[in-house]
């Protein structure tokens, strides 16, 4: 017999990656590439297919494709930073926040750290898809910002 799943039940076991599904979804953010995802980035990059490198790796091509964009985001941001501590793009790309906070901070005219200023954690929260944990990252990474520029 089929077990009988409450009203909110439901949404949590049909989609384990929606943001109301998943409690702590919001610490569950990009991690730096592994030593491994790099060694797959660089052997790609040396011009083999990716179902070459797939096989060599036992992996699909699918996943070298994304680990070679994992990686190369994750480069990006990190030089995106090195020029603009406040860039939210280079933020987004290393995983410090999530895409979809990146794109709602965008819709309202907000590209770098310095255009949060004067921002209330109130205000960030009645924005949609801003959870706390991203509102106190981005006001706490304001803060940082002003002590060391």
């Amino acid at each position: 017999m089929r077990r009988r799943f409450h009203w909110g039940e439901l949404l949590e076991r049909s989609n384990p990656w929606a943001v109301a599904a998943v409690p702590n979804m919001e610490a569950a953010l990009r991690r730096p590439p592994t030593e491994l995802e790099r060694v797959i980035a660089r052997r790609r990059a040396e011009g083999p297919t990716l179902q070459s490198v797939g096989r060599e790796f036992g992996i699909t091509p699918d996943h070298v494709r994304l680990i070679c964009r994992r990686v190369d985001d994750y480069d990006r941001g990190i030089a995106l930073l090195r020029e603009d501590p406040s860039s939210i793009e280079a933020l987004a790309l290393v995983g410090q926040i999530k895409p979809l906070v990146k794109e709602v901070l965008r819709y309202r005219g907000v590209n770098r750290l310095t255009d949060l200023e004067g921002v209330t954690m109130g205000e960030m929260l009645s924005w949609p898809n801003v959870g706390r944990q991203s509102a106190t990252l981005l006001l706490n990474a304001v803060a940082n910002l002003k002590k060391t520029g």
